[in-house]
């Protein structure tokens, strides 16, 4: 097998560094394992052929397969659980993943953090680009210095945060039977993640395919770099989810990731056909959490969209109006005015 990279500059799509030539044995991906630092590019294209295309990069090693659309089975969404951590973050487009039995719905820039434990699949169903980004609990290890004195106080402060825990705690011998996992909800705009942290990941494929004296630190480095972003409440949300707890903050954050998306314009029923949920429960969720029906609720995002555009642009409030949907100018005014006093 044999991959051409193409790196490019620092503000590249992510999703262009490679040209794929090669098709293989789909199990060639899970035998990466036991390797202390791996990251797996998934491409998913429903209807075509192939469906998949998989890029996996090891220290010293890249291949790429492809999966076929009748190779997309039932048999092929077995969930499977690692001997490492994995984290899946979106490049593109939008998932499901199935978690101990459950479907989750995953949007650009959004990103999940599993357990050793864990059992889980990916879905076939809809068009995405996603990195599996997996690394083995020595690795970890190194992270902390293996439990030896770090140099700064800073260093200790920054390791005390929900991912490192997270880590951590699901090294000890009394978490191994724990099925859990972080969510993470972005707050940034899709422009931002491709700065902040698309750049961390083409360092990653940088440093692999071109690998120095020191290279394994470099690894580290931006492994911890990934971490800090993901942990900084300025960038994500951030959910420790335990898979027989209660969904709602989990469902709460995927809503509220799509109302921001959509400028509060997507409807009970969009809601509903997304996220796999029963319209009244997402109504009962939004009702609980913000004291306001799922329609008042989204008016907020709607009106905060249009004083962002009435500040930044030149557009007309007609023009705003039309671009959020309001079939009615007078509507719209009134609704600003209702809401401001």
């Amino acid at each position: 097998m044999r991959i051409e990279p193409s790196i490019q500059s620092k503000n590249s799509d992510i999703n262009q560094i490679f040209s794929f030539h090669d098709s293989g044995n789909p199990q060639m991906f899970f035998q990466n394992s036991n390797a202390p630092f791996a990251l797996n590019i998934m491409n998913c294209h429903t209807g075509e052929d192939p469906a998949v295309i998989m890029s996996t990069l090891l220290p010293g090693s890249q291949f790429n397969y492809t999966i076929t659309p009748e190779m997309v089975s039932p048999k092929m969404n077995r969930m499977h659980q690692h001997n490492h951590f994995e984290f899946m973050y979106i490049l593109k487009g939008s998932m499901y993943q199935i978690v101990e039995n459950k479907r989750y719905f995953y949007t650009t820039g959004s990103c999940c953090l599993l357990n050793r434990n864990t059992l889980h699949t990916e879905e076939y169903s809809t068009n995405y680009v996603c990195i599996f980004f997996t690394v083995s609990t020595d690795f970890v290890s190194r992270l902390t210095n293996y439990g030896h004195a770090l140099l700064f106080p800073e260093e200790h402060a920054q390791t005390d945060n929900i991912i490192f825990n997270f880590l951590s705690n699901n090294l000890e011998q009394a978490h191994e039977n724990t099925k859990d996992f972080l969510d993470f909800v972005p707050k940034i705009t899709e422009t931002e993640q491709k700065h902040i942290v698309h750049d961390i990941f083409e360092q990653m494929i940088s440093t692999i395919l071109n690998p120095f004296y020191g290279a394994t630190y470099q690894l580290q480095v931006l492994f911890c770099k990934l971490i800090f972003v993901l942990s900084d409440s300025r960038y994500y949300h951030v959910e420790h989810i335990s898979t027989g707890s209660n969904m709602d903050s989990f469902l709460f954050a995927r809503i509220d990731q799509l109302l921001e998306e959509k400028n509060g314009r997507i409807t009970n029923h969009e809601l509903s056909e997304i996220l796999n949920y029963d319209g009244s429960y997402i109504g009962r969720i939004v009702k609980k959490t913000t004291g306001k029906s799922l329609f008042a609720y989204s008016m907020t995002f709607t009106m905060n969209a249009a004083a962002k555009l009435l500040r930044n642009t030149d557009k007309s409030i007609t023009r705003i109006a039309e671009e959020l949907h309001f079939t009615n100018r007078a509507h719209f005014i009134n609704y600003s005015i209702s809401t401001t006093i």
